[in-house]
């Protein structure tokens, strides 16, 4: 994973951030700790040969990794 895939990254999750009604948007730390969360999740799946393109052929991950991040507050 280069710097223009964490960039992109990061967009995506900041782009999907938007798709979300006012009242269940994310906040801008749950927006990073989505982007960390997925970069993560990448880096981890590199090592068996997954891209970011197969976790795409398969689900919306960034809009996922905001949820996961909103569900982690909610049970704080």
């Amino acid at each position: 994973m280069n710097q223009n895939d964490i960039e992109d990254l990061a967009h995506r999750v900041a782009s999907a951030a938007l798709e979300f009604a006012p009242s269940h948007r994310p906040t801008p730390r749950q927006v990073a700790d989505a982007a960390s969360i997925l970069r993560d999740m990448i880096r981890a799946a590199e090592l068996h040969g997954v891209k970011f393109a197969h976790f795409d052929g398969i689900g919306d991950f960034p809009r996922m990794a905001i949820q996961l991040v909103q569900h982690r507050d909610e049970s704080r």
